[in-house]
């Protein structure tokens, strides 16, 4: 199988950032579960919806979604090449991070790996993680509680950096806002019944069928998107790092 060539060069009033995913040849014969993170992460790249500097520095390397510590070294959801080898567990040395096949970004011209090692073990997504003081830990975060936090801090970015635009579309922030709400309300629902939150039982599989039917995620600038909350209504997606550039430019030119 081979996985989606993921290139986006965006500019900022901060900084241009270019995240790259480097080709490679999926050689698993099965469905894992870091190929549902991996997956998530190449839609979150392609969307172009936050900057790539604020995608890297709240998602892919943010402590609050997952940080990996042995000793000094630091890994996080992204580690960088030349240390991924130091990112083992001091039980049994398990490599936190592909030894072999690995799954590489670029970053600014820089490698970094995708963590591989997502725990299994069967835990519950945690709604309550983002607003918690983070911890260093030897194994990857759990696949639900990871995916779900991913999510969440997403939504959190788009919002925030929409909240901070002069002529903001608030019928687009009202609709991404209820959709968020939605989300985690449902998950809060999954998380009230007695599931199976193995990768392979139904918990997981639900809360993977209510992340692939949230509407901005699979959104691109320019898209128009159906609110079903009211039948005669639409919004327009817009990336909100640029709408945040072009409302500055105004500000200058006054």
């Amino acid at each position: 199988m081979k996985n989606i060539h993921v290139c986006t060069a965006q500019q900022s009033q901060y900084l241009d950032m270019k995240i790259c995913k480097q080709p490679r040849t999926e050689v698993s014969k099965k469905a894992t579960t870091r190929m549902v993170v991996e997956s998530l992460v190449d839609q979150l790249i392609a969307s172009n919806l936050i900057s790539n500097e604020r995608l890297f520095e709240q998602i892919l390397y943010n402590k609050d979604i997952i940080w990996i510590q042995n000793e000094s070294i630091n890994g996080h959801l992204f580690a960088k090449a030349n240390i991924t080898d130091q990112l083992k567990t001091k039980t049994n040395s398990f490599m936190m991070y592909m030894p072999t096949n690995p799954i590489v970004y670029e970053v600014n011209g820089e490698h970094y790996h995708l963590i591989t090692r997502i725990d299994s073990t069967r835990a519950k997504p945690n709604l309550e993680r983002l607003s918690q003081a983070p911890k260093p830990i030897l194994s990857a975060a759990r696949a639900n509680d990871l995916l779900c936090s991913i999510v969440m801090r997403f939504y959190e970015t788009y919002l925030e950096d929409l909240s901070q635009v002069a002529h903001k579309d608030k019928k687009l922030m009202n609709f991404v806002e209820r959709e968020y709400y939605q989300f985690l309300e449902a998950v809060q629902e999954l998380n009230d019944y007695h599931l199976n939150w193995h990768p392979r039982g139904n918990g997981h599989e639900l809360l993977l069928a209510l992340i692939d039917k949230l509407q901005l995620l699979k959104s691109r600038p320019g898209k128009v998107l159906i609110d079903f909350s009211n039948s005669h209504s639409y919004v327009l997606v817009e990336p909100s790092y640029r709408m945040f550039k072009q409302a500055q430019k105004k500000v200058q030119a006054l």
